[in-house]
């Protein structure tokens, strides 16, 4: 049986803290985001559509951060449900913001996949905040009408989302959590074997 095998019959090995540091990485952030997707649509309004790089990646952070502290396939992904939870019932256009943010989160996962779980440092990182950011955009490109706008527009959200899903997603995830390990409230968790203070 191959270790990516292995790793994906852990899902059996969930334990019931797992579980809840999931769900409140999900309905934690959830609830303090729901300004940004209020505002979101704002500086949408106003910017038109680059002004969905200056936020949009905050909505994938719970996810990453989750990913990196769990690190159990799923983690990502449950945790956007636990988001949607929230939003769905509490915004207007919950469902709408919902969709693209778990998108987002299979695509944050693809890196690890590919590394068979087993890298969880700075560059992984920042590989999975890029890829969440261009799966995410990918989810609402022919939504929101973007192939039609001009080519160097399209250019821009397409690095901008790469970029921003990089730092403000993968980068900052990375960094949030190892400062709440090295308080000592993740000593359950395998983040705590590696955490980099300097990163």
């Amino acid at each position: 049986m191959s270790a990516l095998t292995k790793k994906w019959m852990g899902l059996r090995n969930w334990e019931t803290r797992d579980l809840l540091i999931v769900a409140t990485l999900g309905i934690v952030p959830g609830l303090a985001l729901l300004p940004v997707v209020f505002t979101g649509f704002t500086i949408r309004a106003a910017l038109g559509p680059l002004g969905t790089i200056l936020n949009a990646e905050l909505f994938y952070l719970p996810g990453l951060m989750t990913l990196y502290i769990v690190r159990k396939p799923g983690a990502s992904i449950l945790n956007g449900v636990f988001v949607g939870l929230v939003w769905i019932p509490l915004t207007p256009f919950g469902l709408a913001v919902t969709i693209p943010t778990i998108v987002a989160r299979i695509g944050s996962v693809i890196p690890f996949f590919l590394t068979r779980y087993r890298r969880y440092n700075r560059a992984t990182m920042l590989v999975s905040g890029a890829s969440a950011g261009l799966l995410s955009l990918g989810a609402i490109y022919v939504p929101s009408s973007f192939q039609i706008l001009a080519v160097p527009v399209q250019g821009v959200l397409i690095v901008g989302h790469d970029l921003s899903g990089a730092i403000l997603s993968g980068l900052l995830a990375k960094r949030l959590s190892d400062k709440l390990a090295e308080t000592g409230a993740l000593l359950a968790y395998p983040v705590v074997d590696d955490v980099d203070i300097g990163a």
